[in-house]
C-alpha cells in the first residue's frame, strides 16, 4: 500500500486493515491534523459558544427544566430503581469531601 502523505510503500496494521498512512510521526503528525481541519470544516458551530458560557449555560438550565418536567415519571422510576446506589455514592462522597476539608484545615495550622 502507499502512504497518501509521503507516497512511500508500507505495510498497514493487520487490525487496521484500511490504514492509508505509514507509521511515520511525521506522517501521523499531518494525519491527525488534516482529520482535526476536517472534522471542524464538518461541525462549524461547535466552538460557537466560546466566550458566551453564560448564554449556553442559561441555555441548557432551561433545557434541563423542560425535560425533568416532561419526564417526572420516568425520573421518579429512575430514583426509586437506584435509591440505595445513590445513598452510597452520597456516603463515600461525604466522607471524602470532609477529609480533604479536614486536610486542609490541618495544613493552615
Amino acid at each position: 500500500m502507499i502512504c497518501k502523505i509521503c507516497q512511500r510503500e508500507f505495510i498497514p496494521n493487520k487490525y487496521h486493515f484500511n490504514q492509508q498512512v505509514c507509521s511515520q510521526s511525521a506522517c501521523q503528525r499531518i494525519r491527525q491534523i488534516q482529520n482535526i481541519r476536517e472534522w471542524r470544516r464538518k461541525n462549524p458551530d461547535y466552538f460557537k459558544c466560546l466566550g458566551q458560557e453564560s448564554v449556553w449555560q442559561e441555555k441548557r438550565r432551561r433545557y434541563n427544566r423542560l425535560w425533568k418536567s416532561l419526564n417526572k415519571k420516568n425520573l421518579k422510576e429512575y430514583e426509586q430503581l437506584h435509591q440505595e446506589q445513590r445513598r452510597e455514592y452520597m456516603r463515600e462522597y461525604m466522607k471524602r469531601y470532609r477529609q480533604q476539608a479536614s486536610n486542609v484545615n490541618r495544613d493552615k495550622i
